[in-house]
């Protein structure tokens, strides 16, 4: 068996709880290294993980010949700064979603990626869902049998809610991130100050509901119109439209609820499709789609699709080795999550504040 050597950049909070035991406990795949920077932190991981090799910059990596792959999961202002020189030097890279802190930056690191002749995976974990998964399949085969007549709608919400539940707790210690000196966040080169504090924050949600959509729709979206409080640009409405005559809507906030409230809906001329999506760091939670059919208005068909346990992260993590080995693209590589960037920044552009 050929086992992918991988690395990790960062071992926080998202790093342990979300990705690190998904590599450290499979046969084709060994974690060689991590780079951190707080020494008490490193150290207390690489034992309860068994890593042999302890770095304190990820700048280091770049020469390993052990690493085949780095796994980033900093916070998304990183990506560029930690990506870049990686994927300059050869290596495999998982960012966390968004890709970037702007457009401008997240084509500068696809451009290091196809440079060093290698593949950025951005982690929107949904896409491995097996909920997603089923209602893509559905969808797929009602745009070609036209079985619900014409899609006219869609429209997918995030209200968030506990997105944590029964997490595995990380190790901690009282450390502090030191400050970096070589690091500068990117921003939109046209955004104001306010612009770009607020788009970080609403890149950092919305990202997900951005790709799941454009992975369920298979048409190129524009944006349309979009309104936000001003003080809390997260809680918004877009319309964006497709040239098929489709209308998206897309709606976001944050809500206090011991659930998780996430929805995408699909409309057609003669029933629905409706995805509902598990809390993410919960490996137990499945989403359910559901399938409503009705002919004559006065009676319909409901089925709901019930998918088997198979936590979105545990999967993303399968793929992204399987991509390193073969040396293949990933499903939500940078070129495919470039749009997510410009559509995000052009929701900005046109957002009413009120």
């Amino acid at each position: 068996m050929n086992v992918i050597r991988v690395a990790f950049a960062g071992v926080g909070y998202m790093g342990q709880v979300a990705h690190l035991r998904n590599y450290a406990q499979r046969e084709d795949c060994q974690v060689v290294a991590i780079a951190e920077p707080r020494p008490e932190l490193a150290r207390k991981v690489a034992a309860a993980f068994d890593i042999p090799t302890i770095y304190t910059d990820h700048r280091q990596l770049m020469d390993d010949r052990n690493v085949d792959a780095v796994v980033a999961s900093q916070p998304h202002l990183r990506n560029g700064h930690i990506a870049i020189p990686l994927l300059h030097a050869g290596k495999y890279v998982f960012t966390e979603k968004p890709m970037a802190g702007s457009l401008q930056e997240a084509q500068a690191i696809q451009a290091a990626a196809e440079a060093g002749g290698v593949h950025l995976m951005v982690g929107v974990m949904k896409r491995h869902d097996p909920s997603v998964l089923a209602a893509r399949e559905l969808l797929q085969a009602l745009y070609t049998s036209g079985d619900l007549g014409r899609l006219q709608r869609i429209r997918a919400h995030c209200f968030g809610g506990d997105w944590i539940q029964n997490a595995i707790p990380p190790i901690t210690t009282s450390e502090a991130v030191p400050d970096d000196p070589t690091f500068a966040p990117s921003y939109a080169p046209w955004m104001d100050t306010e612009q770009a504090k607020q788009f970080q924050n609403y890149t950092n949600i919305m990202a997900h509901t951005v790709n799941l959509v454009r992975y369920l729709y298979p048409h190129a979206l524009t944006v349309q119109a979009a309104v936000a409080r001003q003080e809390q640009r997260l809680l918004h409405t877009v319309l964006m439209t497709s040239e098929q005559g489709v209308l998206v809507e897309l709606a976001g906030g944050s809500t206090r609820s011991h659930r998780w409230d996430e929805e995408t809906h699909f409309y057609f001329e003669r029933g629905w499709v409706k995805l509902f999506t598990p809390s993410p760091l919960n490996r137990q939670a499945r989403g359910r789609v559901e399938f409503y059919h009705s002919e004559e208005s006065k009676a319909g068909e409901r089925r709901e699709i019930i998918p088997p346990i198979g936590w979105a992260f545990q999967r993303q993590a399968d793929h992204f080795i399987e991509c390193v080995r073969e040396r293949k693209e990933p499903v939500s590589s940078g070129r495919d999550t470039i749009e997510d960037m410009r559509l995000m920044e052009d929701i900005f552009r046109k957002m009413l504040l009120v």
